[in-house]
């Protein structure tokens, strides 16, 4: 409209609270995902595990399965302990990965490709707001695929079964939910900087897959050239799981020679922690273009 007419008025309506105007981008990445009848297939065949793993806790409290077992054999019997739960975010883990590769790339990649970067930081929106709108895309997502869940067959179990099970596995809400954080943290940031540096989507899902296939490849072949287990160091998805058992107090699958809590622990903060810059250095409010 052009400016001598005066028949431009500024906007009057409500705004937005300083605290709240990230979750802006968050409502509006939210609302264009699930648009895809692809991803809420994808996100509702997440949910199946979560079905499969309550329904098991329906037949362990039983009385009906616990007469049938008693008949076949008194020594099988059916119990939910913390290797149930550990399972249960193993799985869950490697299904919010997938998730996080379709969903992932195009969260930044839009708005660097069609310009729209000068136009959130030219105005009272900083580049870690935006960082955060975006990251609370990720981990609302695999929040509901992760912990919540784990939380709710914590409680259904504590609900059906002895009264005693709740006292003596409430230490349980701790491994949940600080591991469940760290990998939707880890998967995040990984997912928006490599939206950030790649705009074509095929090739960012590579990408996100080549993060933690190719490094894992290496280091399972040095580790058996050189004869060590050092090299697991470079497999997120080992290092991940190791925490992951051991915070559940049960056995590891990863079996003999594990990495040090320390050093997994120090491996995928230093990831968390590279994904970050990246993004920190992708995300400017204009480009220079040297010719």
């Amino acid at each position: 409209m052009a400016v001598y007419k005066r028949a431009y008025e500024p906007y009057r309506g409500p705004r937005e609270k300083r605290w709240s105007r990230c979750l802006v981008l968050t409502r509006f990445a939210l609302r264009e995902l699930f648009a895809s009848r692809f991803f809420f297939g994808a996100f509702i065949v997440c949910l199946i595990p979560v079905l499969l793993f309550a329904g098991y806790i329906f037949v362990v409290n039983s009385d009906l399965v616990h007469m049938v077992l008693s008949m076949v054999s008194r020594s099988f019997t059916l119990h939910v302990e913390t290797r149930f739960f550990a399972i249960f975010l193993e799985i869950q883990s490697s299904l919010v990965f997938l998730l996080t590769c379709w969903a992932g790339p195009t969260l930044v990649a839009g708005d660097l490709t069609n310009g729209a970067m000068p136009l959130f930081l030219s105005r009272p929106f900083s580049r870690a707001e935006y960082v955060i709108g975006k990251f609370a895309v990720l981990a609302i997502l695999l929040s509901f695929l992760t912990w919540i869940p784990a939380i709710g067959l914590l409680f259904l179990e504590a609900g059906l079964g002895p009264k005693a099970w709740l006292g003596a596995h409430l230490w349980m809400i701790g491994p949940i939910l600080w591991c469940s954080l760290v990998w939707i943290t880890l998967l995040s940031l990984i997912a928006l900087a490599t939206s950030a540096w790649v705009k074509w989507r095929i090739v960012a899902m590579g990408a996100i897959f080549g993060v933690f296939v190719i490094p894992s490849g290496f280091g399972g072949v040095m580790d058996a050239v050189l004869e060590t287990h050092w090299g697991r160091l470079l497999n997120l998805t080992y290092l991940f799981n190791e925490l992951l058992f051991t915070g559940f107090r049960t056995t590891f699958q990863g079996g003999e020679g594990a990495v040090p809590h320390s050093a997994a622990w120090t491996m995928l903060l230093a990831a968390s922690a590279a994904s970050l810059w990246l993004l920190h250095v992708r995300l400017r409010a204009c480009d220079v273009v040297r010719g």
